[in-house]
């Protein structure tokens, strides 16, 4: 379902502020700007989801995309069953203990103050946040230092390279699911911080990809979009639809015309922003708002006169 409308119109007034709030309350704020955590003013919610995500661009809680995705204890179980790792006695837990430096971040965080933090790689682990038995043990060719150092397009074809190894189901689908969503470029220790807005909003939605079988799940995005190429937007659009065809739900609030075209309803908010804004103008499958002479009715026109 896609929600558009002109800007000021009420898209994230109701997306976020009512039915995030609402849907998937924040568990906590900050003591220093507090961040409002009741829903907008709404009579009621009908055929309220038993599960709903915001999925925002938020980068709070992403380390790094190995960590977010869960990629790092399956490498791990992969080295840990090699001959050397055997003959060394080093485990799984073992090779997954942390630099004593920087607690397994990799990177040392200096306060500016007032200015934006400065971050610089950790000296004692190089940067890869592991300890110095981890370059000890390697699996065609690479240590797990060398492997987090990787793209997730580099790991997903070691693995592929040859026989799978016991238990690389999960590790699999997670590499496969990045890729999907065009984030196969991204270095598995990335630092959260280094991200942008929109590879953070796509890892997330990665993230639930991969999966097992999540129950039924009301999904939130506010433009995700922004800043996007063409092609972005396109493999976007297909990786919202694969949602949709495991049984979930995406509410969208959109601009971006291709986007709002491959939805399946839509609702535009409108007439104008602001205080004229927040009413529904028209709703509908793309074609029928098309027809009609709303704001947005124009653009669909565009696109779907050329094809989605």
């Amino acid at each position: 379902v896609g929600l558009c409308g002109v800007s000021g119109a009420g898209k994230s007034t109701l997306l976020v502020d009512t039915l995030g709030r609402a849907l998937a309350p924040s568990k906590y704020t900050t003591s220093v700007a507090r961040e409002p955590l009741e829903p907008g003013p709404h009579e009621g919610i009908d055929g309220a989801p038993g599960r709903a995500i915001v999925v925002d661009q938020a980068r709070a809680g992403i380390v790094s995309p190995a960590s977010y995705l869960g990629l790092e204890r399956p490498l791990r179980v992969i080295l840990a069953a090699t001959p050397e790792a055997r003959a060394l006695g080093l485990d799984e837990k073992a090779l997954g203990r942390r630099c004593s430096a920087c607690n397994g971040a990799g990177f040392e965080r200096l306060d500016m103050g007032f200015l934006p933090d400065v971050y610089s790689p950790c000296e004692t682990c190089r940067g890869t946040g592991c300890v110095p038995e981890a370059w000890q043990v390697r699996w065609r060719g690479a240590a797990l230092p060398e492997m987090l150092a990787r793209t997730i397009d580099e790991v997903y074809a070691l693995l592929a390279a040859g026989e799978e190894p016991e238990g690389a189901g999960a590790l699999l689908r997670a590499l496969t699911a990045a890729r999907d969503v065009g984030l196969g470029y991204l270095v598995l220790r990335q630092p959260g911080h280094a991200l942008s807005g929109g590879e953070a909003q796509r890892l997330k939605i990665a993230a639930e990809l991969a999966r097992p079988a999540p129950r039924e799940t009301l999904y939130l995005l506010d433009e995700p979009t922004v800043g996007q190429h063409g092609e972005d937007v396109a493999r976007l659009a297909g990786v919202l639809r694969r949602l949709v065809a495991a049984g979930h739900t995406v509410l969208v609030g959109e601009h971006h015309p291709y986007l709002l075209a491959a939805c399946d309803w839509l609702v535009e908010l409108g007439p104008g922003g602001g205080p004229e804004g927040g009413r529904i103008v028209a709703q509908g499958p793309p074609e029928r708002v098309a027809a009609g002479e709303s704001p947005t009715a124009p653009y669909l026109r565009e696109i779907l006169g050329r094809g989605r």
